[in-house]
């Protein structure tokens, strides 16, 4: 099974939350970053050959493992890598992989059009996740990309805001299925190198999924 996260617009929590579920995941699983800040996230180094890397070069997606650097016992890290182009085949042949082959769960960071994701890793995918906060823009950002066929909507919840979760489902006519809280704990423990190891409380609505 894999779970692809992405969010319309930057600052979402996409990389936070695709963290979260898969270090819910009790068997071995992967996290694959196609944004770039999972190292970070996760406190571990940047640098190192990704994924992109892999694929734009003939490695077998058979081989894709040897890229992955543990996280802990259960979970590991696949980095993003450097190449600029990879060919469309390839990322089909990785969505295959992925489907076929383990537990992975995607961050594709921040996706405003077509070209920001590639398309196979969504066909493929067991599960589709949009990341939002209930704000006007990202609603609307929503809709236009709505064409990617998101599964469910991971909702971050931030007083003040005048939609509701039924306003975000109606609108872009998909469920929430996780509501989180903005909650500052969550940006110390990403500080302080510790999500990994002592997430707060308030993300456990994404233990289900």
């Amino acid at each position: 099974m894999y779970t692809v996260c992405w969010s319309p617009k930057g600052g979402s929590g996409t990389t936070v939350v695709a963290s979260a579920i898969a270090l819910r995941h009790q068997e071995p699983h992967t996290l694959v970053d196609l944004a770039g800040d999972l190292p970070a996230v996760l406190g571990l180094d940047d640098g190192g050959r990704g994924i992109r890397d892999a694929l734009a070069d003939d490695t077998a997606t058979t081989d894709l493992h040897h890229l992955a650097t543990p996280i802990n016992e259960q979970h590991s890290l696949i980095r993003r890598g450097t190449a600029v182009s990879v060919p469309p085949q390839r990322w089909h042949e990785c969505a295959l992989h992925f489907a076929s082959n383990g537990s992975y769960t995607i961050d594709a960071g921040t996706v405003t059009t077509p070209d920001d994701i590639p398309m196979p890793l969504l066909q493929h995918a067991d599960q589709r996740l949009i990341v939002l906060r209930p704000c006007y823009l990202a609603l609307r950002r929503a809709r236009l990309t709505s064409h990617f066929n998101p599964d469910g909507i991971i909702l971050i919840d931030e007083p003040g805001r005048a939609l509701s979760a039924h306003d975000v489902a109606s609108c872009l006519d998909t469920p929430v299925i996780a509501q989180i809280p903005c909650d500052p704990r969550v940006a110390r423990a990403v500080d302080a190198g510790l999500l990994s190891v002592r997430p707060p409380r308030s993300l456990d609505p994404l233990s289900r999924l």
